[in-house]
């Protein structure tokens, strides 16, 4: 068609999707992950250690990232966002010059970056300033580069700089090797066996530069043996990996992000048909595809069902498919907002709700309900080129009533109250997950190193060691959210008073309050989900019957 192969039509299409995206993304509250982090870059440049001050069950990647980028763009969620932002498009940039190798015009490459941009924006926090997003960055640099030694062989420089990238990679999450090995396989069908080797020497002497440089950094700030502590006695009972699981994450994983994943059935076939021609062709593709196979196989076989996980590989699929000049752009768009309409304004048709009923997984992939048509969405468009209140981060987030999503302007009170109260360093201890921001908001060291203490307490050997600690905290407050207990109630809580002082936690609580921790201790403040303790006796429990959907 036509209007396809305009360059200014792509162009306009893709600036009023980013007019109308941008500031919803950009006020999207973050998710708790990133709160973490923040955290644990807050402890870093205050002189604290990690692992020993701030328990991580990954390597140090994100953490230094978000130690580096801190002290330059402020603390606030916008300025992260707007980094994520920039990441999305280094990502972008890379992906274009993949599919401009393939003879992609400039409208093609155009329609990619609405594409990706139609993808991400617009999907849920859950899965924004994430580590797998972040070393797709230089994975897809080091894959660049690879594909620039195959066609272009020259020094071993090259090839040193692309295992710099590699190992950077590796410092977020060593998962990456496995698309790493994907490529390096790949490379083999087109250089010659002394070049290979040659370039091999040079990505791993690259990689071992990058490994000298992190561990001299975690010598340094003595952070070497706290973290291989917890490398070595703590993650062996943190990853819970079985072939049932991975069976349902085979099925799932081309349906995760419809209508998006769904490119799967196509991108697969498609990259095995070129990998296997006998004639030859640009390695663009081919090494695009074998970082698209290796990271899909790493997220499906290997890591834990996460939406984050499962970002990176529509990314490169939505890429590759372009590098094969489908219009990636069009089709989605089209698609998008057509399951839109429909669910927006056609949700209560006999024939959609029929369909809905009788076919709930096929209806969710075939009619997609994309936010780009949501009126309350879009209602808010306007306040977000000013608002920056809490209030509106509560309106525009996703997730709502659950144990990783705060309640944004009812923790604002809780801080206010803590805030009179003149907490300091190691004052205040964020039971929940939803509480970390606090720490920031306060400018206080955490007064327990765990923070995502439910996560801990998967760890059933660890549980004496996590009461040992927290009992032994110097601490003077807990903060506890009232949502991962209400999991356990047949019947939801009753609406809660204005936000206040209290002396007893409600009635409807489950009787194991009374024994658990912090729940025994002394109620002092309630705003709304989140209640205040004042620590008299630390004791009891720290454990509670976790609802199945906190287990894995």
């Amino acid at each position: 068609m036509t209007f396809i192969r305009s360059p200014w039509l792509a162009g306009l299409f893709l600036f009023a999707l980013l007019l109308l995206g941008l500031p919803l993304f950009v006020r999207l509250p973050v998710w708790v992950d990133v709160s973490y982090y923040d955290v644990a870059a807050w402890n870093i440049l205050h002189g604290g250690t990690h692992y020993r001050d701030i328990f991580e069950t990954n390597l140090p990647g994100m953490p230094w990232i978000h130690t580096t980028l801190r002290p330059v763009i402020g603390w606030s969620s916008e300025a992260i966002r707007l980094a994520d932002l920039l990441m999305l498009a280094s990502v972008t940039f890379l992906l274009s010059r993949f599919a401009r190798e393939h003879g992609c015009t400039v409208a093609q490459r155009l329609w990619l970056a609405l594409a990706l941009a139609l993808f991400y924006l617009f999907e849920t926090e859950y899965i924004h300033v994430q580590r797998d997003s972040w070393m797709l960055l230089p994975a897809t640099w080091a894959a660049w580069f690879r594909h620039r030694q195959i066609n272009n062989p020259g020094g071993i420089g090259r090839a040193i700089v692309e295992g710099i990238l590699w190992g950077a990679a590796v410092w977020i999450k060593p998962h990456v090797l496995v698309p790493a090995l994907f490529v390096w396989l790949v490379s083999w069908k087109y250089v010659p066996v002394r070049q290979m080797l040659r370039s091999t020497a040079g990505v791993v002497l690259g990689g071992l530069l990058a490994g000298i440089a992190g561990s001299t950094w975690l010598v340094a700030t003595g952070t070497w043996r706290p973290m291989w502590d917890v490398l070595l006695n703590w993650n062996s009972e943190y990853y819970n990996w079985s072939w049932v699981k991975v069976y349902y994450q085979s099925r799932s994983a081309p349906v995760f992000f419809a209508p998006f994943s769904v490119l799967t059935y196509v991108a697969i076939p498609l990259g095995l048909v070129t990998l296997f021609r006998r004639r030859p062709e640009s390695s663009a593709r081919t090494v695009l595809f074998a970082l698209y196979l290796g990271w899909l196989a790493q997220a499906t076989i290997i890591q834990k069902q996460f939406d984050y996980s499962q970002t990176p590989p529509v990314i490169l699929g939505i890429a590759l498919m372009a590098c094969y000049r489908v219009p990636v752009g069009p089709i989605f768009l089209a698609w998008c907002l057509l399951g839109s309409a429909v669910n927006q304004y056609a949700k209560d048709e006999p024939l959609v709700k029929q369909f809905q009923r009788i076919k709930p997984c096929t209806y969710r992939i075939v009619v997609p309900d994309h936010p780009i048509l949501d009126p309350k969405r879009l209602a808010l468009w306007g306040r977000c080129w000013s608002d920056d209140s809490m209030e509106l981060k509560d309106q525009l987030t996703y997730y709502k009533d659950i144990h990783c999503a705060p309640d944004w302007a009812d923790l604002k009170q809780v801080e206010e109250f803590l805030r009179s109260k003149n907490v300091g360093d190691r004052d205040v201890i964020c039971w929940h997950d939803s509480t970390h921001p606090l720490y920031l908001w306060l400018n206080i060291r955490p007064g327990l190193r765990f923070m995502h203490v439910i996560t801990s307490m998967k760890l059933r050997s660890k549980l004496p060691v996590i009461q040992a600690e927290t009992f032994a905290s110097p601490a003077r407050y807990v903060v506890a959210d009232l949502i991962p207990c209400g999991y356990l109630m047949e019947e939801s809580f009753p609406p809660s008073p204005p936000p206040g002082p209290i002396d007893r936690i409600p009635a409807e609580f489950p009787k194991w309050g009374a024994t658990t921790y912090p729940w025994n201790q002394k109620p002092v403040y309630r705003a709304g989900r989140y209640f205040v303790f004042e620590i008299t006796n630390p004791s009891g429990e720290i454990d509670f019957p976790l609802p199945e959907a906190l287990k894995d």
